[in-house]
């Protein structure tokens, strides 16, 4: 919908303006919850429609008050695992990726951080090993099919154009990139 005027003469907002009249920053601070403080947040939000539906139902619907909140709520897991989670991993990738780091990877790797800046992501590792050795273009040659699994739909989409893997063992840096013709 596009944005009018209305009978008052006033500029009514079209619909992106509402939705990102905050400059998205609600739906970012979302993305940065852990899974439960979505699904809550979720569930309370459908809770409180409900009770308003019902209370406005309630006219009409004897039970509507009792029955339309309990549906709200039921409603909760199906529509933040098919709309919310989906679409905050869309809008917000790196905030989403990022707010369970530090993980663990294997005993011995740490994903720190992933960051992406101009279609680049850049994904920083740290390596508790003992030896100091680290061979950059072996790891990538070890990895490279499943990185390709997992980055050329965001080669082909446009949503990546490069990815850096940064390694950090003992305070230097090990790193090595793929892009799509790594892939091809």
């Amino acid at each position: 919908m596009t944005g009018g005027m209305c009978r008052s003469g006033r500029k009514i907002p079209a619909d992106d303006e509402l939705i990102d009249k905050d400059g998205g920053r609600m739906m970012e601070f979302l993305a940065e919850l852990s899974s439960w403080e979505i699904y809550a947040t979720v569930c309370g939000l459908l809770g409180i429609l409900g009770i308003v539906f019902g209370a406005i139902a309630r006219k009409k619907f004897a039970m509507a008050p009792s029955v339309l909140p309990l549906l709200a709520i039921a409603m909760t897991t199906p529509l933040t695992e098919r709309l919310v989670l989906p679409y905050l991993a869309d809008r917000y990738p790196v905030v989403f990726a990022n707010k369970d780091l530090p993980k663990k990877i294997d005993p011995q790797i740490t994903l720190k951080k992933i960051d992406l800046t101009d279609r680049i992501y850049s994904y920083f590792y740290d390596l508790d090993v003992d030896d100091d050795w680290f061979d950059a273009p072996l790891v990538k040659s070890a990895q490279l099919s499943d990185l390709c699994n997992f980055l050329v739909p965001k080669f082909d989409s446009g949503e990546a154009s490069l990815a850096n893997y940064i390694y950090q063992l003992k305070g230097k840096d090990y790193s090595f990139s793929v892009d799509s013709s790594d892939c091809s």
